[in-house]
C-alpha cells in the first residue's frame, strides 16, 4: 500500500508531524509512505497512490489554503484520505491568557477531541468529505523570536500510524 503523507505548515510543526508518520507508516509490513508539501501535490498524483494523509496547521482558527484544498480535491475524486491539525494552542491545555506555569486541563485524548471538534469536522462538513481518520497533534508557536508554546510530541505522531494503517485497511 502507497500512502501519500502531505502537509501544509506555518512554523514546521505540521511537516514534522508529516515526516515522523510517514516514516511510522513506512515501518509497518506492506506499507510505503512518503511525505509532500501539500501545494506540490499535483493531480498526476491522485493515481499514484492508494490513500492520502494530509494535515493543516491551525493560526487563528483557520487551515492553510493549500492542506483545504486538497482534501476537497481528494474528496471530490472519491480518494480514501485521512487528516490531522496541528492545533497547539488547544493541545497546550492552558486558555489564552493562563500564567505560563499554570498546570494544563484536561487529558491528552479530551484535547484532541476539542481540537477536531473546533477544526477538523467543520471544515470536513463543509466539504462533505468523510475521512477515514481524523486527529489532532500539538505544535509550537513562536511571536516575535520567543517561544509561545510548544506541545509538539513526536510519540503521538508515531502512535497514530497502526490506527491509521488499519483505517486504511493495510494487512
Amino acid at each position: 500500500m502507497k500512502l501519500l503523507v502531505a502537509w501544509a505548515t506555518r512554523q514546521g510543526s505540521t511537516r514534522a508531524s508529516a515526516i515522523v508518520l510517514a516514516r511510522a507508516l513506512s515501518e509497518l509490513p506492506g506499507i510505503e509512505a512518503e511525505e509532500r508539501n501539500a501545494a506540490r501535490v499535483g493531480t498526476g498524483d491522485l493515481s499514484a497512490y492508494d490513500g492520502f494523509v494530509v494535515g493543516s496547521s491551525i493560526m487563528a482558527g483557520m487551515w492553510k489554503g493549500s492542506a483545504k484544498r486538497l482534501v476537497a480535491k481528494l474528496g471530490k475524486a472519491g480518494k480514501s484520505v485521512a487528516v490531522f491539525v496541528s492545533a497547539g494552542g488547544v493541545l497546550n491545555g492552558k486558555k489564552p491568557g493562563a500564567a505560563p506555569d499554570a498546570p494544563a486541563e484536561g487529558t491528552i485524548p479530551e484535547r484532541q477531541a476539542e481540537a477536531v471538534a473546533l477544526f477538523l469536522d467543520p471544515v470536513l462538513a463543509k466539504l462533505g468529505v468523510r475521512p477515514v481518520a481524523k486527529t489532532a497533534f500539538g505544535g509550537r508557536m513562536t511571536m516575535f523570536g520567543k517561544l509561545m508554546f510548544d506541545s509538539w510530541d513526536a510519540d503521538l505522531v508515531k502512535a497514530w500510524a497502526p490506527e491509521l494503517a488499519k483505517a486504511f485497511g493495510a494487512k
